[in-house]
């Protein structure tokens, strides 16, 4: 079938254009019935917005749903509205988070995005396809240009959507109440989404030069097809380095060459695209700058004690023109606990900051939790040292461990610059209970948190003496898996402070509804914890070993003292090399180890008996809450509450189940920790959810699940 003689007409011009010149085509009809070019872009603007819409409606509900539990107390829903509301989002919850296994090709293993993450991908993909060729015949010959101009205009206009989701001040996260760490697998998977629009749009105008071997001549000839080709090539530069394998290997490297590389493709665009286009390339240029300028405002806030006059005045910041110095203090396991006293900024329990020495590691920022509450007067880091600049933080707090005292050591600063606080998650206030996941570091996460609500209840409680209000909160289970019993004492103090706060306030007033719980697990299983950088000397634990008499003496001594499976406070005795030395045979049939079976009850006590790292720690007694109105009966009393630390992996479907069925509202899951062990508690809540038939009649109640990685 033979094209019109106006098809011929309209491609002689468009070849007289230049081929890939799009500037007259932006509002020129294809067709009867073919929206303009212009047309197709507002409407994916229009599903973009549509579904910001609908993410900022949701976090407006959830404010509102805040607000209206805190003033009546509960968790429940207290009307039909809420009640609806209650089930639609459980309902979403259990899609959206339903995993989807892994695939395994021989010894490779990919494991599946969650549910919710693939639809909003294809959802993304989808529409960005329909877009392209809507109302175009790709089977028709002189159709291919067409397609090349629409699939260049759709492509185009997708630029502000990537840079929107890649800024650290994220006017979607804003709207939408999420942290730019959240949104940032949707940056890549919507620049990967890009770059198959760029190919396509690339492949259809080669298609049509190929009619008349045309692809070689506009290569080395046509200015226009040269900077679009380099343009492609960059991008695809861009997405190729931008796999987790690569950004794991050197990220510092990987930001230096992802923002020269965007440089040279947006130039390379810039100078590719006509002018009554070129404002989708001005728009996200205005978003990187905007971006750069509000964090460096940021940097200058958090560091330069100018801008903070009450606080210069009050003596509540550090004397001098640098706001930040931090002590470096070595920590059992490899860590480095980093202190900034009387820092300038306030912060949320669960954000993070980014910390630079640059007179330790030059020219570098890292993202690390905030492990403290603002109310400590002092911001906490717990740095576990990989390589890099980690890594030199740990010899330099080793180092002055060893010459310093505790005291000499804190004069010894280090002046350290922040840039922050980010992150955003629902308050846990709001939730009847608060169930915490925590894998070794991932404490710094899961620690503050817990801390918050016992800070709130403490103020709530002893202000309002009539009880006219009460917290919405009454219960924590608070689970922390580590690998060695020492590691407790990264945040033994403050365990041990909270528990001492709530024991007091339950001491004051026996009617208070508050309980906190805490466990501790021992477990040498990888996939709940971090794996070292580098791998130890000796034997690995539960390989079977002869152990010496006066090790297994030691052990056993141990052992009697841990039989109850609980303990009030540790303090390591043994240094880390010490403890390294310390290994032995599985306490179970065939030299396999107790600590990776999993706990089926908390309440027998779980002891292993096997040498391994940390079993020398000893236990003493906690100072028990001082208040002059608690008798010395009522102290022995309350005293009983103890952290319980127990041998083996958490039984995670067993300790949700057991907090839900003793729930009276929502309660709000969060694991931080390996993947091993997010994956864990992110399954559990989608199976415990649609197992008990939340809010679909049976009265059970919502499950609100918060996942928090670490790494890049």
């Amino acid at each position: 079938m033979r094209a019109s003689p106006a098809v011929y007409e309209r491609h002689a011009q468009m070849d007289d254009m230049g081929g890939m010149d799009m500037g007259s085509m932006g509002s020129m009809s294809m067709g009867d019935g073919v929206p303009s070019l212009f047309a197709i872009q507002k409407y994916y603007w229009a599903a973009v917005g549509s579904a910001i819409a609908l993410a900022f409606v949701m976090n407006l509900s959830n404010i509102a749903l805040r607000r209206q539990r805190l003033s009546c107390g509960s968790a429940k829903p207290r009307s039909l509205f809420w009640t609806a509301h209650a089930t639609s989002t459980a309902i979403c919850r259990e899609i959206t988070s339903a995993p989807l296994g892994t695939i395994q090709i021989k010894s490779y293993r990919l494991p599946l995005p969650p549910l919710g993450r693939v639809i909003l991908v294809l959802s993304n993909l989808i529409t960005i396809i329909v877009l392209c060729f809507y109302k175009l015949n790709t089977a028709d010959q002189w159709s291919w240009e067409d397609v090349g101009y629409r699939t260049g205009f759709v492509a185009i206009c997708q630029l502000p959507l990537v840079f929107l989701l890649a800024g650290k001040e994220n006017i979607i996260g804003l709207l939408t109440g999420l942290s730019y760490e959240r949104l940032n697998w949707l940056h890549r998977w919507v620049a990967r989404t890009l770059w198959l629009n760029v190919t396509i749009h690339m492949g259809f105008w080669f298609r049509s030069w190929a009619r008349y071997d045309y692809i070689t001549s506009k290569l080395s000839t046509d200015p226009i097809t040269q900077r679009g080709f380099a343009a492609w090539c960059i991008l695809t530069f861009i997405v190729a380095t931008s796999w987790m394998p690569i950004r794991r290997w050197n990220y510092e490297l990987f930001v230096i060459v992802h923002l020269v590389t965007f440089a040279g493709f947006i130039g390379a665009v810039w100078i590719h695209v006509p002018e009554e286009v070129k404002v989708w390339v001005w728009i996200p240029i205005g978003l990187f700058f905007f971006d750069r300028l509000f964090r460096a405002t940021k940097v200058l806030w958090a560091n330069i004690t100018l801008f903070h006059f009450r606080k210069r005045k009050n003596g509540d910041i550090q004397p001098g023109l640098w706001a930040n110095s931090a002590s470096l203090t070595h920590m059992p396991g490899g860590l480095t606990r980093i202190s900034i006293s009387k820092p300038a900024i306030s912060w949320k329990p669960g954000q993070h900051a980014f910390l630079a020495c640059h007179s330790l590691v030059p020219l570098q920022s890292h993202p690390f939790t905030i492990a403290s509450l603002p109310s400590d007067g002092k911001m906490e880091f717990f740095v576990k040292a990989e390589r890099g600049g980690t890594r030199r933080f740990l010899r330099y707090a080793q180092k002055h461990s060893r010459l310093l005292t505790p005291s000499e050591n804190e004069t010894c600063r280090k002046h350290v610059s922040i840039e922050g606080p980010y992150g955003r998650m629902r308050p846990l206030d709001q939730f009847d209970s608060v169930v915490l996941f925590a894998g070794s570091t991932g404490a710094t996460f899961t620690v503050p948190l817990m801390r918050d609500i016992v800070w709130k209840w403490t103020n709530t409680l002893k202000a309002d003496k009539v009880r006219q209000s009460k917290p919405v909160t009454r219960r924590i289970k608070f689970v922390w898996v580590i690998k060695e019993l020492a590691h407790l004492e990264w945040f033994n103090k403050e365990l041990t402070r909270a528990r001492q706060d709530v024991q007091a306030l339950k001491v004051s007033d026996p009617a208070i509804d508050i309980d906190l719980e805490s466990s501790i697990y021992i477990t040498c299983d990888e996939k709940l914890l971090e794996k070292s950088a580098e791998k130890r000397g000796g034997n690995l634990h539960g390989s079977p070993e002869e152990v010496s008499e006066e090790k297994q003496k030691e052990f056993d001594k141990e052992t009697e003292k841990r039989k109850s499976g609980y303990v009030e406070e540790v303090r390591s005795t043994t240094s880390d090399s010490t403890s390294e030395e310390i290994n032995g045979g599985g306490c179970q049939p065939g030299g396999t180890c107790c600590c990776k079976s999993t706990v089926e009850d908390e309440s027998e006590p779980h002891v292993c008996t096997c040498g391994h790292p940390g079993t020398s720690a000893t236990p003493a007694p906690v100072s028990e809450p001082t208040a002059s109105s608690v008798s010395n009966s009522s102290k022995k009393q309350n005293s009983v509450q103890t952290v319980k630390v127990l041998s083996g992996r958490p039984a995670v479907t067993k300790i949700v189940r057991r907090v839900l069925e003793e729930a009276d509202g929502e309660t709000a899951v969060v694991g931080c920790g390996p993947k091993g062990l997010r994956d864990d508690v992110r399954n559990t809540c989608v199976r415990l959810s649609d197992e008990r038939a939340v809010h679909k009649g049976t009265g059970a109640m919502g499950i609100y699940c918060h996942i928090e990685g670490f790494g890049y």
